[in-house]
């Protein structure tokens, strides 16, 4: 089970009707992906163009990353390339990905079709707070994704930043997307921080991690040491030539709960990686790949 932050969204993620609903969408999005796009990579503009939903790109500053509209009985998409920066670039696939959520989830479809809601602007890549945005983040996580897919080809590989980044490339998807996607299907046990420019973001934690008790972490900027991998990263420092950087941590320089020399403290793997005007993600696990 994927542990979202209280930050994240408002509903808990223990309630059996949640957990349902979002087993549902990420089945929903497999059978899409299955249907469309079985021996290949998930091309979610293909998929659009079989269900007759037209795309268009265009510059249209910061108000969303992609929006579907429905007027005299048809959809478009429009996506923003003043975010999105190339129709090829992950989070662009993201965005198709996301509108398509909106297109294949019955209620959120069925709210524009009856002109409940006009048109759908949204931010997407795990950016937004509203419920269906996050709905349709899930979907797309899986659409892009798909769980047999994307265990079979990380199983390939050491775990960490590098599996996430070559993932990234196999899946043409953003890093934030495959990173979460990573940590939710238990790949590597493992903490996932996001943070922008007012501190902490979001965090996820893998479901071993979480079951372990380690469930509480630092939430200032001004409590990570400026050396550390997460330090320089926030810091602006040009990142080594693989593109983060890495340095040795332990559980309570992250982990409130986990006290300086107490059997909790173990040693942690701190990865940092740079995300533009999105901000700086962080990846921690255990150097001994298990707590």
């Amino acid at each position: 089970m994927l542990v979202p932050s209280d930050k994240l969204t408002k509903k808990s993620p223990s309630s059996d009707g949640f957990l349902e609903r979002f087993q549902e969408i990420g089945h929903l999005a497999e059978a899409v992906a299955e249907e469309h796009c079985p021996n290949a990579r998930v091309e979610p503009a293909l998929i659009l163009k079989n269900k007759n939903v037209t795309l268009s790109y265009g510059p249209y500053g910061s108000a969303f990353d992609g929006m579907l509209e429905h007027r005299s009985g048809r959809f478009h998409v429009y996506a923003n390339l003043d975010r999105l920066k190339t129709p090829e670039s992950g989070r662009a696939r993201f965005t198709l990905a996301h509108e398509l959520g909106h297109y294949f989830i019955d209620d959120h479809r069925r709210a524009l079709q009856s002109g409940q809601v006009f048109r759908h602007p949204s931010k997407c890549d795990y950016e937004s707070r509203n419920p269906a945005e996050q709905e349709a983040d899930h979907f797309a996580s899986h659409l892009l994704m798909p769980t047999t897919r994307f265990v079979r080809k990380a199983k390939r590989y050491v775990p960490g930043l590098d599996a996430i980044l070559a993932l990234k490339d196999t899946f043409g998807t953003s890093i934030t997307s495959t990173a979460i996607r990573y940590t939710k299907l238990e790949l590597a046990p493992c903490t996932l921080v996001k943070w922008d420019p007012d501190g902490l973001d979001w965090k996820w934690f893998s479901p071993s991690t979480y079951a372990a008790g380690y469930r509480r972490i630092i939430e200032s900027q001004a409590k990570v040491p400026p050396d550390s991998a997460t330090g320089m990263a926030l810091a602006g420092k040009p990142p080594p030539p693989k593109g983060y950087f890495q340095a040795g941590t332990s559980a309570h320089a992250w982990f409130p709960g986990a006290w300086s020399g107490s059997s909790r403290d173990v040693l942690l793997i701190e990865q940092a990686i740079p995300l533009g005007e999105f901000g700086v993600l962080t990846l921690l696990y255990p150097e001994a790949r298990r707590y």
